[in-house]
């Protein structure tokens, strides 16, 4: 059975809480409001914005005493045909140590901020050198669709378009379309890389927009069904290797999800039997698939995903599958939330009395209607 009353409540209680909101919302404001108006930084500042799965609303609620987390990337003028990853890298030192002091770690692509209540990651990108392209760039990038703090859930209509603004839907009923004369997408940032001392691309923008567009094709399912399967991942991590998780397991789940899903419990279904159908020679085989990211199609979303690991996810994502089959065919509504709280835990509620999903469409008549006779209007 569908369960949808239960599904729904089950997402309630694993998305982030409305202060997981509030947390990351005011850290990453913070951070970002301090970069701007930074002495030394704001000068080959284009603007900054938020990644990741908070971005995408594929994030669910933090466990265990983990914090909220979030991405900020910082948009700059630095050349990176003549700085090093590591210069570039330095510029940011007097900044965190005037901010985030004994909070800050240098990572290999990003800074790590450990708040009381937020983690953060400041991702320092550049703008192309190209000036026809930096010029066109600038203006996509300081956009108000850009710059939104709004996850693609909350503004349901977003699009990388410099006309995007989040009152605008509550104006006219017209839907805008992406931006393609900026070319955007042809054009990723570049991200240092500390451990190879290069410069590589990275288009957190493209990922984003693919996320938006893939949510809508199926009618604003594809994120809880995201959320859904990585909380599967959560309950069952004892069975499960380390990796794959986060964005590899999301883009997986996206690759395979067909557009037009009509509910939860159906793209649960979906996402589970296309990763065991698609990947199954794969893992016979002992191989990695190599999956294009949706921002640089050079990079392969799974390139540090070993072959035992990939097998040993795949065994337990068959095993999800059939359990999520069952759970989905299941006539019984008890039987089915029993199968369903197997899949995904506790936190999936069983059935009530009466509980369960209700018919659809007119009931057939048990027998012909009968007029009551009355002189009313005799």
């Amino acid at each position: 059975m569908e369960l949808r009353p239960q599904f729904d409540t089950f997402l309630r209680d694993i998305r982030p809480s409305e202060r997981n909101k509030e947390e990351w919302k005011r850290g990453s404001n913070t951070l970002r409001a301090r970069l701007l108006a930074d002495p030394d930084l704001a000068p080959i500042t284009t603007t900054t914005f938020l990644q990741g799965s908070v971005r995408r609303s594929t994030a669910v609620r933090p466990t265990g005493g983990k914090r909220s987390d979030v991405d900020v990337v910082i948009v700059t003028t630095i050349d990176h045909n003549v700085e090093t990853p590591a210069a570039a890298m330095k510029r940011f030192e007097p900044f965190l140590n005037r901010h985030y002091a004994g909070k800050w770690v240098q990572q290999d692509r990003s800074f790590g901020i450990e708040m009381s209540y937020v983690d953060l990651d400041l991702v320092v990108t550049a703008l192309p050198t190209e000036p026809d392209a930096r010029a066109a760039l600038a203006a996509v990038y300081r956009s108000r669709a850009v710059e939104t703090d709004a996850s693609i859930e909350e503004a349901s209509d977003w699009v990388v378009n410099k006309s995007w603004d989040p009152q605008r839907h509550l104006e006219t009923a017209s839907v805008l379309t992406e931006d393609t004369a900026s070319n955007w997408r042809d054009d990723p940032l570049m991200l240092p890389d500390r451990p190879i001392k290069q410069w590589g691309p990275t288009h957190p923008l493209a990922q984003i927009q693919w996320a938006a567009d893939k949510n809508r094709r199926c009618n604003g399912h594809y994120v809880n069904v995201v959320r859904a399967i990585k909380w599967w991942r959560h309950e069952h991590a004892d069975e499960l290797p380390k990796y794959p998780k986060g964005y590899p397991l999301e883009h997986l789940i996206g690759h395979v999800l067909p557009d037009g899903t009509s509910c939860i419990a159906e793209g649960v279904v979906q996402a589970l039997e296309g990763i065991r159908d698609k990947f199954k020679l794969h893992a016979v085989a002992g191989i990695v698939p190599t999956l294009p990211d949706h921002g640089v199609p050079t990079h392969d979303v799974l390139k540090r995903l070993t072959p035992a690991d990939f097998t040993a996810f795949h065994a337990e994502i068959a095993k999800a599958a059939d359990l999520a089959r069952r759970a989905y065919d299941e006539v019984d509504k008890d039987a089915s939330g029993a199968l369903w709280q197997e899949l995904l835990g506790k936190c999936f509620p069983l059935p009530g009395p009466g509980g369960g999903d209700r018919a659809r469409g007119f009931a057939a008549p048990a027998a012909a209607a009968t007029p009551r006779q009355s002189d009313r209007f005799a």
